[in-house]
């Protein structure tokens, strides 16, 4: 079997996470269409974020080289190239387990952002242990528009530079059939400051630019019972996720962030059509940076049709569907439609704005093996209206 569709996904799914845009990104006209090609692109506190690495596929033993250069065009960076070079390999000599993966990439944009990053993805003793490591270099250009929802209406953004270096681990046992949970580590060093300043006077949060150093152990729970990875027709997969960043350890500023997520798949009585659901919440307390706020259309089940960054505050819902369908040969497509909410507490959900998304989308699928595919989703939001182009699935 070709094991190379497995490492491009892995790899382009923590490249994005690791090097996105830190959630404040370039406008999108009304009426335009704006290729993002990834939407897990976010200032990320949780870099290792590779619930889906992997398929149900038994695969061979032996190593497996890959080198994959992707151009890609992002309505928050532009035109742009990233080259990975990946290498699937065994710590377990059973081939009825998942293999390992680990990989270097790096990419370079017309808004001279660029990034490289190193990560291992790696399985041992028969999956009991699933041990993650990434570090990190990026240097992002982006626009802010300011925090909560009255200034995701303005649309109104300052540009900034954000360098960022990061090192991140994980380790996640095996406590039953398909429940990992374990606990993580990440450190962090970044500072922020204005492009092109000619009088602008920055909004108040942004009056700290200064270097900051961040330090966060963390937990992490995944309960997994999909029977694919890539394409599911059964199955879910609940998530919980924590980081807690304390000056105690040696961190700038004391801040927690917290993330969960459920998505639930089921086959229709029509052939070859599934539904996909997702429920997701990001939420953060305390003196938290303000590219670390959570943002809607960010992150790893961002909502389609909105420009990430542009809604963001400390707590982020959101809710989607999607049926999706697929034909005997490598053609799918796919309709979907969700909803989200930004607010600064848990408590002013009820109260505040429901931001509607929808869209319909293609998908082709790349190998024979393995149900993993390109998509090209056309979505429209509230005031934007944008194309993703990607690997993989949105949930």
């Amino acid at each position: 079997m070709n094991s190379r569709p497995t490492v491009v996904v892995l790899l382009i799914a923590a490249f994005g996470a690791a090097c996105a845009v830190p959630a404040a990104f370039a406008r999108a006209p009304v009426g335009s269409g704006t290729i993002d090609p990834s939407a897990q692109s976010k200032p990320s506190i949780d870099p290792i974020d590779a619930s889906a690495d992997g398929t149900n596929e038994h695969s061979g033993s032996g190593v497996t080289p890959l080198i994959a250069p992707i151009p890609f065009k992002n309505t928050q960076v532009g035109w742009g190239l990233a080259v990975m070079l990946g290498l699937i390999h065994r710590f377990d000599p059973d081939t009825l387990y998942k293999p390992s993966t680990g990989g270097i990439a790096g990419f370079y944009t017309e808004n001279k952002s660029w990034g490289w990053m190193v990560m291992e993805m790696a399985r041992i003793q028969h999956d009991t242990w699933r041990l993650r490591g990434l570090a990190s270099h990026c240097d992002i250009n982006y626009d802010f528009y300011g925090i909560g929802e009255d200034a995701g209406n303005a649309g109104k953004s300052i540009p900034l530079e954000q360098p960022m270096n990061f090192v991140a681990g994980s380790a996640l046992r095996r406590f039953m059939p398909s429940l990992y949970a374990g606990a993580s580590v990440l450190w962090l060093q970044t500072s922020v400051s204005l492009k092109n300043n000619s009088g602008v006077v920055p909004p108040p949060e942004l009056e700290d630019l200064s270097r900051t150093d961040l330090l966060a152990p963390g937990v992490s729970g995944e309960f997994d019972t999909r029977n694919d990875d890539y394409w599911p027709s059964r199955g879910s997969i609940a998530s919980l996720k924590g980081n807690f960043f304390s000056s105690a350890l040696g961190s700038a500023r004391d801040f927690q962030r917290y993330a969960g997520a459920w998505s639930w798949y089921s086959g229709t009585r029509f052939p070859r059509t599934i539904v996909a659901t997702n429920l997701n919440v990001t939420a953060a307390a305390g003196d938290v940076p303000f590219w670390a706020i959570p943002s809607l259309g960010g992150g790893q089940y961002g909502l389609r049709g909105y420009t990430q960054g542009r809604y963001r505050d400390d707590v982020v819902t959101t809710a989607q569907a999607e049926l999706r369908w697929h034909a005997p040969n490598r053609l799918g497509a796919a309709v979907f439609g969700g909803f989200g909410q930004v607010a600064p507490s848990v408590s002013e959900l009820a109260s505040a704005q429901v931001l509607w998304g929808g869209g319909a989308g293609v998908r082709l699928q790349l190998t024979k093996e393995y149900p993993m595919h390109m998509r090209l989703d056309f979505a429209w939001g509230k005031t934007e209206r944008l194309l993703y182009f990607s690997v993989g699935e949105a949930f």
